[in-house]
Parts: structure tokens; C-alpha cells; sequence
């Protein structure tokens, strides 16, 4: 799988990227610790939330409301949203 880089003051991510990132929101909030990582399909394979929030940490774009309501913080970026996923599934 490429890689997804950004500058390091942030970035925007292609379509495809945040739709999978999305994906990875839902699949994330019905995720229960225990449970085996959540994946979602991205370029042809499934890939981990580990390897889905590394996509979008320096993402700058905002991340829509309807899925930064389904957080308790409300982040207000996709960086944002997968700094909370990642300190999860390390809880």
C-alpha cells in the first residue's frame, strides 16, 4: 500500500482517503474493546484502524458534523478524530 503524506503543518487528503476514514468512524464506533481491530477496505484490501488513522494524522480538512457528533470531544478535523480513535484502541 503508498503511503499518504502530508507537510507537517497538516494537509488535505484525496476523496477516497476520507471516504475510507468514514467507514472506519462507524465500524469504529461499534467497536468494543476486545473485540479484534476494526478494518475497512481501502485500495483493493482491508487495511486496520491503526493503518487507517496513520493515513489521516495531519489531515486538516474538517471532518463533517454528523460524524464529529459521534464523538464525545467533537473534533473538528480528520486529524482530530483519529488522535481519539488511536488513543482508544490503546485504552
Amino acid at each position: 500500500m503508498k503511503q499518504y503524506a502530508y507537510g507537517r503543518n497538516g494537509g488535505h487528503a484525496k476523496g477516497h482517503v476520507r471516504d475510507a476514514f468514514l467507514e472506519m468512524i462507524e465500524a469504529f464506533i461499534h467497536w468494543r474493546p476486545g473485540e479484534p481491530e476494526p478494518t475497512v477496505e481501502f485500495e483493493e484490501r482491508q487495511i486496520t484502524l491503526k493503518e487507517m488513522v496513520g493515513l489521516v494524522w495531519n489531515c486538516s480538512d474538517t471532518l463533517p458534523s454528523d460524524y464529529s457528533d459521534l464523538f464525545d470531544e467533537r473534533p473538528g478535523s480528520y486529524a482530530a478524530a483519529a488522535r481519539i480513535m488511536k488513543r482508544e484502541l490503546a485504552a
